[in-house]
């Protein structure tokens, strides 16, 4: 069974730590793999070296790649010792073995254990998920701020329809994207509809920095919704 503990491209969904440990019971119980995927939230971006440890399991199998090769193509597979059964040379390929990847992603892991990054990430990430939620109160069409430590999304939504939540407003959210472009802010979108802007800040930014993502981050929602008030007006 193969898990993201909190989906990337997703939206920024992150698992209950009930719901991991419990799929880790199961999957025990059943004799089946867990296979955790960590490509994106591995190295410290969460908070914890690994999102898993958020919950408190230990999976079979660990998946890493992007933020362990500090910028060189590199991916890892960490798995328990009782599935070492490959002998040497059974696991080969043309580009396995990068000399100059494996320095670096080794480099990496120092510079963010000497450097505190993970707890940075944590400190940081507190400070933007707050900042986040204050400004989400301004704006009606915020429906949601969510993620862990550095990997958070806001989701974007329609007004509502009677007792339902609006949907996903994709839209919106890629003309939020492109005025926060224009204020030297860059940021992703994933989710339903496209609708969630992704802050995935790098894992040494500092306070003030934070600080003027967020002020940026809210001049570019009054702006976005300004047009888009003179555009609908236009049209009338």
């Amino acid at each position: 069974m193969v898990v993201e503990v909190i989906q990337g491209e997703g939206g920024c969904i992150a698992a209950s730590a009930e719901w991991l440990r419990a799929v880790r019971e199961i999957t025990r119980e059943l004799g089946i793999l867990l296979i955790i995927d960590e490509v994106q939230t591995g190295l410290g971006r969460t908070g914890n070296l690994f999102a898993i440890e958020h919950s408190g399991i230990t999976p079979d199998i660990l998946v890493l790649s992007k933020a362990i090769g500090g910028g060189y193509p590199i991916s890892v597979i960490v798995y328990a010792e009782h599935l070492d059964t490959w002998g040497p040379g059974m696991h080969a390929g043309t580009f396995r073995g990068n000399q100059v990847a494996m320095v670096a992603g080794a480099a990496t892991m120092r510079h963010i254990k000497e450097h505190d990054l993970v707890g940075n990430a944590t400190r940081r990430g507190e400070q933007l998920h707050s900042g986040l939620e204050d400004i989400a109160r301004q704006f009606p069409f915020i429906g949601d701020v969510r993620g862990r430590g550095l990997m958070l999304g806001v989701e974007i939504v329609k007004p509502a329809s009677g007792s339902r939540p609006g949907a996903g407003d994709g839209a919106r959210a890629r003309a939020i994207k492109l005025e926060c472009f224009k204020n030297g802010v860059i940021i992703e979108t994933g989710g339903r509809n496209s609708a969630v802007l992704r802050f995935l800040p790098p894992l040494n930014i500092t306070e003030s920095e934070v600080g003027m993502v967020l002020d940026r981050f809210e001049q570019s929602l009054k702006s976005s919704s300004a047009a888009r008030v003179s555009s609908v007006s236009a049209v009338g």
